[in-house]
C-alpha cells in the first residue's frame, strides 16, 4: 500500500549514522586527496616554463675530481679509444696569420682558447669534458656549473658543465693562455618554440664562428687560438648517456674505460694544439709521453 500524501516522509539513512563516523569518513576522504596530490607532484617532474637561468655551483669536490685526472692516465691512454673514435682538432691553415692573442689583468698577450655552445645542446655537452681536463694542465678552474643537455633533443639529458655566469671572476685562471667561452642558448625552453638566450659572441668570437663553424648555430665550436679548430663534438654523445657528472668524472681515473679513452683521448689532442701555440709551456705537460702521441696524431712537429 502506498502512503498517504500527508504522511511525513521516512528520515534519511545519513540522520541514522553517528557523528564521529561521519567526520572518520571525511578525514579518510581528505588524506586519499592528498596522496594523489603529491604523487601528481612527484611524477610531474621539474617545471620546463621557467624563464629565469639560474646557476647551479658544481661541488668543489666534483671539479677537484674532473680537474686531476693522473698523469698516469693520460700517458696511459695516449689516443687509443677503439670503442668511441675520436675526432682531433684540425689546423686552420692560418699558420701565417697572427695568433688570437688576448691580455687579462695587465699581463702579457696570451694564446685564446675559444668554447661556443649553449647548454641544451648535446654535442656540447660532450665537448665541455674533454676541454675542461685538457684546460685543467695549463690553469685553474675555479668554479663549474652543473648542467644537464635538454631532455627533448637526440641524447637527451647528457650530464655536462657550463661555462655561464660562474660567481668567481675569472672562473678559470692559468699563466699560459686565456680561456674564453660563449654560452649561446639555455637548457630552457618556455615556450617550446625556442630555448632562452644567454650570451652573445664579441667581435672576434662572432669572427672565429663564421670562419670555423659549420654555421653560425653550431654548438660546439672549439678554437686553440685560430690555429687548431673542431666544430662539433670530439665523440659521439651517446658515450655520456644515463651517466651522471659524479660518475663520469669517477671514471677518468681508470684507463682501461672506454668512456675515459674517448675523454682523455680527446684531452690528450686538445693539449697538444695549445702546447703548439703556447711555446711548449708547462714543459712537464707538453714534454709528456701523452702529448707526444697526440702530437703524431695531430701532424705536429715538436718543439713547436
Amino acid at each position: 500500500m502506498s502512503l498517504p500524501a500527508s504522511a511525513p516522509a521516512s528520515p534519511t539513512t545519513l540522520r541514522h549514522i553517528p557523528r564521529r563516523y561521519l567526520a572518520l569518513g571525511l578525514i579518510v576522504v581528505a588524506i586519499i586527496l592528498l596522496g594523489a596530490l603529491v604523487l601528481v607532484r612527484d611524477n610531474s617532474g621539474p617545471s620546463s616554463t621557467s624563464t629565469v637561468e639560474t646557476f647551479n655551483p658544481a661541488p668543489p669536490s666534483l671539479v677537484s675530481t674532473v680537474t686531476s685526472v693522473p698523469a698516469s692516465v693520460y700517458d696511459a691512454v695516449g689516443v687509443s679509444s677503439p670503442a668511441n673514435p675520436v675526432q682531433a682538432p684540425l689546423p686552420t691553415g692560418n699558420g701565417t696569420a697572427p695568433l688570437w692573442l688576448a691580455t687579462a689583468g695587465g699581463g702579457p698577450p696570451l694564446p685564446v682558447v675559444f668554447f661556443y655552445g649553449a647548454e641544451f645542446a648535446p654535442y656540447a655537452a660532450v665537448q665541455r669534458w674533454p676541454l675542461i681536463v685538457a684546460l685543467s694542465r695549463f690553469g685553474t678552474f675555479n668554479e663549474l656549473g652543473l648542467m644537464q643537455s635538454s631532455g627533448t633533443t637526440a641524447f637527451a639529458d647528457l650530464s655536462t658543465f657550463t661555462f655561464w655566469n660562474t660567481s668567481s671572476t675569472p672562473s678559470y685562471t692559468s699563466k699560459y693562455l686565456i680561456f674564453e667561452s660563449v654560452e649561446r642558448y639555455s637548457s630552457l625552453n618556455p615556450t617550446g618554440g625556442s630555448y632562452l638566450g644567454l650570451q652573445r659572441p664579441d667581435a672576434k668570437q662572432a669572427a672565429a664562428i663564421a670562419n670555423y663553424g659549420l654555421t653560425a648555430e653550431t654548438f660546439a665550436l672549439t678554437d686553440v687560438a685560430n690555429r687548431y679548430v673542431l666544430s662539433g663534438a670530439s665523440f659521439a654523445p651517446g658515450v655520456l648517456a644515463g651517466l651522471s657528472q659524479s660518475q663520469i668524472a669517477g671514471d677518468l681515473s681508470a684507463p682501461a674505460s672506454p668512456l675515459t679513452q674517448a675523454v682523455v683521448t680527446a684531452a690528450n689532442e686538445i693539449t697538444a694544439s695549445i702546447c703548439a701555440v703556447d711555446n711548449d709551456k708547462p714543459g712537464a705537460v707538453c714534454d709528456s709521453h701523452a702529448v707526444s702521441v697526440a702530437d703524431q696524431e695531430l701532424k705536429i712537429t715538436p718543439p713547436h
